[in-house]
């Protein structure tokens, strides 16, 4: 390996002027990949940089980044990883959110780390990228075809399918850019929050198509990066705070979050499983055992997920759909009343066809259903559809006309705070949401204090701090009580940039479920750095900074930093009837700002936490 080339990173960012039609290629300095890595952090400095306060999610100046990390495409378990990062449609703030598949690989295996979408087409087009061959192909032809349709008019129009061509797409939902529209590509992978494919659709782009490409990609460190990846590999296969995951994927979150009390059940309006629905058929092996199935992995991984099923019985027997991950069974079943598997896994199939965030889609139609059950919706408004609970034509009916903005789909289709904000009075009270305009993911977080501090004071749409892994690393307690105000936002505020650090490798969080120093090792063997968990936590919160930073200059401050009224309700049921998190919230919410280092009063990290993260730029923005 050349001096000049760090392994790992392909060392070239795309640009892409959309309104000008003109392609080129953006290089680093090898200080700034290892400032940045990609991922999130290369996508937050583009960010800070180039998008004003003024520049809403849908005007021509946002950027779109489509990057992924210094692991993509390297033999280490799930490295195909997709972060898009933007302004995003639900929050008009800063996005993060990832995908899976191939995409990483295939970029990388292109030339490229990264790709900025900036302005927006005369009309639509669809960017086609093949190792040095980069071009805008006309997309007129793929308006109005879902997600897996427009990747097969791709496969028969490039010659090139299977894993070979990695294609992401808003859909129909994004041509319409409705609010809540993903980026949805290879056939069930999704990077979904805070309306990314609005955006995509707001820039007139239908899809990015990438051929697996034949560019080098060197290493380091060849044979230790190699033992290292093994070392994962065997860790995710036999430890048994992974083995659950590796054998079936997430398909033990339903019956292990009704034990919390953190399933959402018909729109958070109870916590108790029904007595007529069977637990065995909710067990995890139970749900694939009662579908054909066949792999669908991602990248270079071995995890047993990410598959494809055949409905085995009822209205839609034989369709081929997606295996869905947790939170498909939640927002298109248990948040909207639905207790059939096979239903639920037929209507998630038809939702990521239609390319919306399915968490999103579970909070609006789990409103709308209990508002029509206590007459504050329609039959009529709803355009003859009766949207009663569980029931999975009338859910995919809404769909339909969510994506194409008719009559009240129009209104849904502006997510959930926006539509209770439209219809008023006592609907407002039913919806679930942030402040800042997102809704949670397809957890009943009233039994999850940490998910919703998390949720609240994020700068992502999302979950910021993310899955609680290997706490005791950083000084933190392996265990804390979940309902202790305190311990909860001293895990949370802790937590704080290592998400952002995983999110920035090009790997899938649930292939990185190891150890911060185990991730730098492998990391080290790819570039031949000396990353270790000091760095490694510094990127990370340098990159919660900037992404802070940018809400703050655009105006997203503090006063938004709290749930809508059901959110944050106290349970009528279950395991935390008794608890009320707005009771401590306050509390928690001053204690995580004293812990992460920033201003109350402003929302603005303080000034000595930028100096000493190399952030001066951004301190001399928020402070003067």
């Amino acid at each position: 390996m050349s001096e000049e080339r760090i392994g790992g990173i392909a060392g070239k960012i795309l640009r892409v002027d959309l309104t000008a039609g003109k392609i080129w290629n953006e290089e680093l300095s090898p200080r700034e990949w290892r400032e940045y890595l990609g991922g999130v952090g290369i996508g937050a400095k583009i960010l800070y940089e180039e998008v004003g306060a003024d520049v809403d999610w849908d005007h021509p100046d946002n950027r779109l980044v489509m990057a992924t990390g210094p692991l993509a495409g390297l033999p280490v378990w799930g490295t195909g990883g997709l972060t898009v990062v933007t302004r995003g449609a639900m929050t008009n703030g800063a996005t993060s959110t990832q995908a899976n598949g191939f995409f990483g690989a295939n970029l990388k295996f292109s030339g490229y780390d990264a790709i900025v979408l900036q302005g927006e087409a005369p009309n639509w087009v669809y960017l086609f990228i093949h190792d040095d061959k980069v071009e805008l192909r006309d997309a007129t032809h793929l308006l109005g075809q879902d997600t897996w349709e427009t990747q097969q008019a791709l496969e028969e129009e490039t010659g090139y399918n299977g894993h070979m061509l990695s294609v992401y797409t808003s859909g129909v939902a994004g041509e319409n850019k409705v609010r809540f529209a993903a980026i949805h590509g290879d056939y069930g992978h999704v990077a979904s929050k805070n309306g990314v494919g609005a955006v995509m659709g707001a820039k007139k782009v239908k899809a990015v198509a990438i051929v697996r490409g034949n560019q080098p990609l060197p290493v380091h460190d060849t044979k230790g990066l190699y033992q290292i990846a093994d070392q994962i590999g065997y860790e995710l296969r036999n430890d048994p705070t992974t083995k659950g995951l590796y054998q079936l994927g997430t398909l033990g979150g339903v019956r292990n979050l009704l034990k919390l009390g953190a399933l959402p059940i018909k729109n958070y309006t109870t916590n108790l499983w029904p007595e007529d629905v069977s637990g065995e058929i909710w067990e995890g092996p139970a749900l694939r055992d009662g579908m054909d199935h066949r792999g669908h992995q991602c990248s270079a991984c071995g995890m047993h997920h990410c598959h494809q099923s055949v409905i085995a019985e009822g209205k839609h027997k034989g369709e081929i759909v997606d295996e869905p991950e947790y939170e498909g069974w939640a927002g298109c079943g248990w948040t909207i009343g639905c207790t059939d598997p096979q239903e639920v896994a037929w209507l998630n199939t038809q939702v990521d066809r239609a390319c919306v965030d399915v968490n999103e889609f579970g909070w609006v139609i789990g409103w709308v259903m209990e508002c029509y059950e206590k007459g504050l919706i329609t039959k009529e408004q709803l355009g003859g559809i009766e949207a009663k609970w569980g029931d999975v034509e009338a859910a995919n009916a809404l769909l339909q006309m969510i994506v194409k903005r008719e009559g009240f789909g129009d209104i849904l289709a502006e997510g959930v705070k926006r539509a209770a904000e439209h219809v008023g009075g006592e609907s407002l009270d039913f919806a679930v949401y942030t402040e800042k305009g997102a809704s949670p993911r397809g957890h009943d977080h009233r039994g999850r204090w940490e998910e919703m501090l998390d949720t609240a004071l994020s700068s992502t749409g999302t979950l910021e701090s993310g899955m609680m892994l290997s706490p005791q690393e950083l000084g933190l307690p392996l265990r804390i009580n979940p309902f202790d105000p305190d311990q909860v936002s001293m895990l949370v505020a802790g937590m704080l940039g290592r998400r952002h650090f995983e999110d920035s490798l090009g790997a899938c969080i649930f292939t990185t479920r190891t150890s911060i120093e185990q991730l730098c090792n492998v990391l080290n063997a790819a570039t031949g750095w000396d990353y270790d968990l000091e760095e490694a936590m510094r990127f990370g919160r340098r990159t919660a900074c900037l992404l802070r930073a940018f809400n703050i200059r655009c105006g997203i401050g503090p006063e938004l930093e709290k749930p809508s009224k059901r959110y944050g309700s106290q349970p009528v049921d279950g395991p935390a009837k008794d608890l009320n998190v707005m009771d401590h919230w306050e509390t928690m919410v001053a204690s995580w700002y004293e812990r992460v280092g920033f201003d109350r009063q402003s929302g603005k990290p303080k000034e000595e936490l930028l100096q000493s993260l190399g952030l001066e730029n951004v301190a001399k923005d928020m402070w003067g």
